[in-house]
């Protein structure tokens, strides 16, 4: 039997430090990155006592910088995650960087190898979509000085630039509309998350209703992401049993697999029940009844987060934390119109 090789964690666990900063050691960066001598040869000398053999890669990168990015999203096939990936690959080519692009599937272990094995490659910093639980990750990296930006979601209470969309604004936009439209028994449905955004967006929808006088009729239905395919029929049928009027989904899966269900249930939209997503999908608009969306501007998130990790690349003093929130527009459509009933 073959002898297990020795990874970048075992180094970092022996030392005691995160592979983060081992990688850094490793990759030739320790001066650029503020690590002591003493802590450097104590890394290359634990290396080498257990034999690891870091990647050829970044071997050949100690001497200067790979213009590599990685990125880091939930889920590449995710229409949204698609689309934010090409802009993010055409944007970073015109800084002459090539992207490394791989998808965590909103889980936290994976998201840590991915981040090993990225930086293992040499890349210069990060792009990433934090997952729930990944705050440690994120303060670490930020920690080891790493030039990383996260996108689409942040952590509030971490000093760390992110790029992203006003999400208590979205809902407040959507909730509005539909008070308008006359519908006051509203439901919001939501991943079972900590997630800042998803959280906002729950925040922006109770808000309206509050303000409109509808505070009885707040309900929100959470939803455990690792298993939505399954648990939104009962989450709909709660919702139905309460007489809702108008549904609110929080993200465009959400809003997919919700049309799969009311087709299979034969639920007339909007003649039996108002719905409103999130970010464009092309089954939003190929239903017969065309969903009322918010559209997210992703070329401006996706080309600010380039700029952000450019910028902390290559400007090795910069420290500052950097904030860029787009603004929401509502893309109303047929399937929230009372007008249609």
């Amino acid at each position: 039997m073959s002898k297990k090789r020795v990874s970048l964690k075992d180094v970092a666990k022996s030392v005691g430090v995160s592979p983060t900063l081992v990688s850094i050691v490793l990759n030739g960066k320790a001066k650029e990155f503020r690590i002591s001598e003493k802590m450097a040869e104590k890394v290359v000398a634990t290396a080498k006592e257990m034999n690891y053999s870091p990647n050829v890669a970044a071997r050949n990168l100690r001497s200067g910088k790979s213009h590599l990015i990685g990125v880091i999203v939930t889920d590449i096939s995710n229409p949204f995650y698609s689309t934010i990936s090409r802009i993010i690959e055409d944007r970073a080519n015109e800084y002459n960087y090539t992207v490394l692009f791989s998808s965590s599937d909103e889980d936290l272990n994976s998201t840590k190898n991915l981040v090993e094995v990225l930086l293992n490659q040499g890349v210069d910093g990060l792009i990433l979509v934090p997952c729930d639980g990944s705050e440690s990750l994120v303060k670490n990296l930020h920690d080891d000085n790493i030039p990383l930006v996260l996108l689409d979601r942040h952590f509030p209470d971490l000093n760390v630039s992110y790029s992203c969309l006003n999400n208590f604004k979205s809902t407040e936009l959507i909730t509005q509309h539909l008070i308008e439209q006359g519908y006051e028994r509203i439901s919001i449905l939501a991943y079972e998350t900590k997630m800042v955004h998803i959280n906002d967006r729950i925040a922006g929808y109770k808000n309206t209703m509050r303000n409109a006088g509808l505070k009885d009729n707040i309900v929100v239905e959470r939803i455990d992401i690792a298993n939505a395919n399954s648990e939104i029929e009962g989450a709909l049928e709660s919702v139905m049993k309460r007489k809702t009027e108008a549904v609110i989904f929080t993200t465009n899966m959400l809003a997919v697999y919700g049309i799969y269900y009311f087709n299979k249930m034969k639920i007339k939209i909007p003649g039996d029940l108002a719905i409103a997503g999130f970010n464009r999908n092309d089954v939003f608009n190929l239903y017969y009844s065309p969903v009322t969306y918010i559209k997210q501007p992703v070329e401006m998130i996706a080309n600010e987060a380039v700029n952000m990790l450019v910028k902390q690349i290559e400007d090795s003093e910069y420290t500052e934390q950097t904030m860029s929130v787009a603004e929401p527009e509502l893309i109303v459509q047929k399937s929230s119109l009372k007008s249609f009933n």
